[in-house]
């Protein structure tokens, strides 16, 4: 569409001056713009924002951008594209997938290993409890190869799931994916686990490694920092979605 900016039209050179925030003339929402032309979403969407917080934090990134613009450090423009451009169209993927995480999710799957085991008790034994008294999700854990989960407990998983807007799914999906867990990403979802302890738990068998054998240079402080960019930028994301300050 003439006249207005997409993140893959400016995706190389910063081609605008001034960032905004306005209300959305089309729909109920906020609009970021650039030099007064509203961003597109890579499906060529007008990237309409549920409340002024977060249009503001993704009108940040935008503002943020050299001469050249680095798609990498915009981490929250991706979460909203992904809610608007993706998810209506493979929301049930995305939650088939998520829950079909709990068979392999970090915080079920145990070692054998003493004083590992005993690290990954101290962060997941805590949060399995609260995740079945507060949501009503029950899940089994296993030292073993295989882990088996109850039919009752996948549903419930599913129904939080539907319970979820499509903005909270590019969250959680994101969460999942990078912490290898979708039970620490509800638990950051609902505020039980802020992004720092998050990633202290998703790394727990990573740096049990570290901790013996030292750190790889250009290894794990990289998929480190790529971690907490991930789970930082998603819980700032679904922080500003509880926000109502429009």
């Amino acid at each position: 569409v003439k006249g207005r900016v997409g993140m893959s039209a400016a995706r190389v050179q910063r081609m605008y001056k001034a960032v905004s925030v306005r209300a959305s003339a089309r729909s109920a929402g906020f609009i970021v713009t650039l030099d007064g032309k509203p961003v597109l979403t890579p499906a060529r969407k007008e990237l309409t924002l549920p409340n002024r917080p977060l249009a503001w934090a993704i009108a940040s990134e935008w503002d943020a951008q050299g001469r050249r613009l680095q798609p990498y450090t915009m981490p929250m423009m991706k979460l909203a594209t992904t809610a608007v451009d993706q998810v209506p169209d493979i929301r049930g993927t995305m939650c088939e997938s998520m829950v079909r995480c709990l068979y392999t999710d970090a915080a079920c799957m145990r070692t054998d290993e003493e004083e590992l085991a005993s690290r990954e008790a101290s962060h997941f034994d805590g949060l399995l409890q609260w995740l079945a008294e507060d949501l009503g999700l029950k899940l089994a854990s296993t030292q073993s190869l295989i882990l088996e989960q109850p039919v009752a407990s996948v549903v419930r998983a599913g129904e939080l799931l539907d319970a979820s807007d499509d903005w909270e799914i590019a969250a959680l999906d994101s969460l999942t994916s990078a912490c290898k867990s979708f039970v620490l990403a509800l638990a950051v979802l609902h505020g039980h686990l802020d992004a720092n302890a998050a990633c202290k738990a998703a790394r727990v068998a990573e740096q049990y490694q570290i901790d013996e054998w030292g750190e790889v240079e250009a290894g794990h402080d990289l998929d480190e920092a790529d971690l907490r960019l991930r789970v930082a930028s998603a819980s700032a994301f679904l922080k500003l979605l509880r926000l109502r300050l429009d």
